[in-house]
């Protein structure tokens, strides 16, 4: 995309404006979109990434007192009410080591139990929110858990490091047979020790933790470890004395999350960070220098135009939810949702080459492989989702393209896993269900704004 061009005689913008209207290198925007925060990533000119803040996306990650409503052997999972009387989803299989409040955990639960539980999904469409009471909490270096006693590490961790910190952990006797001492006193050196025995702690070493260097390394490891440690230890004491339904931890600002989300698209292809809100601009501008210090952070001030008008914010959303996506060749996608799945059509549409057939359908899925993995992530699509490329003969053009498929949807920060291709040549693939898709986000902003309407 070239840059923008100032017309001679337009003099709404200030060159400033016109110069930095360029979308080639990235921006992501902080703005509000139709009464609803959000967070767009633009390059070369379209959406490439966006997120609206909702209510029910503020909730993950938060910790409550549950009880449990209802056992269902048969799908190995029960029903939990937490606040507001809202009936969540459990899979047993995420409770096999939970932290009962009202009896001692023998191995199995029961109906009216009372245990600790986080929200790990929200509602979907007909389905209850789903937590699990495997409860974790986390800084920057570090993740605690309940379940494995283990000390894990990041996968993105170098094995000298790995060594370092296990050897440090072992010196400092907080390591036995590569697990956790469950000691508090141990654990959180200065808080007062429970009368109760603790429930089964793990930990994860984060890929962060890998940056730090010598003497540095060990004062940050054993200060943000211990730090961690008395938090997490002090909130299984105090569910003690709480009612159920309690909430006893908030959820992660959703702007962080969002922030981490975006973190690996906000490198070199994200040229600045944008935001007509004053209080969002103080937030970034905090956020930036303890994680993107070499990102610039803007308040867009121009009272003569919006910034969704400037960005065409209106037309780029329509063309990110639209069901027909154009490649540059002039092949294109067609995507339908459905109850069930996502259908993804691959049409090689006005696309003109003079080779053989076989050469042209190859190249043709090639780039729509590169469209998918952006789309799948921009239209937060998840559960089962199947993709018709144009059929192939050749094996090997079968075998690269998966390979390259299975490439492009790595960089997701969301787990995305490509199953295979089917005898009828339809590519299987399954995302994690974490949110609502696109669409739900943005018609629920609508339908929020009508229902105001409505009681005004």
């Amino acid at each position: 995309m070239s840059r923008a061009i100032k017309p001679p005689n337009d003099t709404r913008l200030s060159e400033e404006e016109w110069n930095l209207r360029d979308t080639a290198s990235g921006k992501l925007l902080c703005t509000i979109y139709r009464e609803q925060p959000c967070m767009l990533l633009l390059q070369e000119g379209r959406i490439t990434a966006a997120s609206f803040l909702s209510k029910d996306a503020d909730r993950i990650g938060a910790i409550f007192i549950g009880k449990v409503k209802k056992i269902c052997p048969n799908i190995n999972a029960c029903f939990v009410e937490i606040a507001d009387r809202e009936i969540c989803f459990l899979s047993l299989s995420k409770a096999k080591t939970p932290c009962l409040l009202n009896r001692t955990f023998e191995g199995r639960i029961l109906e009216g139990d009372e245990l600790l539980v986080q929200v790990e999904q929200e509602a979907v469409k007909t389905k209850q929110a789903a937590v699990t009471a495997h409860i974790s909490i986390h800084n920057d270096y570090f993740a605690l858990s309940l379940g494995s006693p283990r000390l894990h590490f990041s996968t993105k961790m170098s094995s000298g490091k790995k060594e370092a910190i296990h050897s440090l952990f072992s010196k400092r006797g907080l390591l036995k047979d590569g697990c956790l001492v469950q000691d508090v006193g141990i654990l959180a050196p200065g808080l007062e020790n429970p009368e109760y025995p603790l429930p089964p702690i793990g930990a994860v070493a984060r890929t962060r933790l890998g940056h730090l260097t010598g003497e540095e390394l060990q004062d940050m490891v054993l200060a943000q470890f211990h730090s961690l440690a008395a938090e997490f230890c002090q909130l299984l004491c105090t569910a003690r004395y709480r009612s159920s339904f309690s909430q006893l931890r908030k959820a992660p600002d959703a702007r962080e999350t969002v922030m981490k989300d975006m973190a690996p698209y906000l490198g070199t292809e994200c040229q600045e960070i944008l935001t007509d809100q004053p209080d969002q601009y103080a937030w970034l501008l905090e956020y930036c220098q303890e994680y993107l210090p070499k990102k610039q952070v803007r308040l867009y001030q121009d009272t003569r135009i919006s910034l969704q008008t400037l960005y065409a914010l209106d037309t780029k959303l329509q063309d990110a939810l639209s069901p027909r996506v154009w490649l540059k060749s002039g092949a294109y996608l067609v995507i339908e949702p459905t109850e069930a799945l996502t259908v993804i059509d691959v049409n090689s549409g006005k696309w003109e080459r003079k080779t053989n057939a076989q050469d042209t359908y190859f190249q043709i899925n090639l780039e729509a492989a590169r469209e998918i993995a952006l789309q799948l992530r921009l239209r937060n699509l998840s559960g089962i989702i199947l993709v018709d490329f144009i059929n192939m003969v050749k094996d090997d053009h079968i075998l690269e393209l998966m390979e390259s498929l299975r490439t492009l949807v790595k960089t997701d920060p969301i787990t995305t896993s490509i199953i295979d291709m089917t005898p009828l040549g339809l590519v299987e693939i399954t995302r994690k269900k974490v949110s609502k898709p696109l669409h739900e986000q943005i018609h629920l902003s609508r339908r929020q704004q009508s229902h105001e309407t409505d009681q005004i």
